[in-house]
């Protein structure tokens, strides 16, 4: 049985999403179990469906304007 841990850390959820893009689509891994705390449980529901582009836009797409308006 193979496991995908992904920890919170805000700011580290996007490397951690890039890590795990890494090992899904370039190396192959498969996983049995996905699990994450905070926002690695942002990340591991798309993970789990294979949504990874989808989490790669949003990371990349969202700035201080598109959260706090003035």
């Amino acid at each position: 049985m193979r496991a995908l841990v992904i920890s919170g850390g805000g700011s580290k959820g996007a490397f951690a999403g890039g890590v795990a893009q890494y090992l899904m689509e370039v190396k192959k891994h498969q996983y049995d179990l996905f699990l994450g705390t905070s926002t690695g449980s942002l990340l591991i529901s798309h993970l789990a469906l294979q949504k990874i582009q989808k989490i790669k836009d949003v990371y990349t797409s969202v700035d201080q304007n598109s959260i706090f308006s003035n």
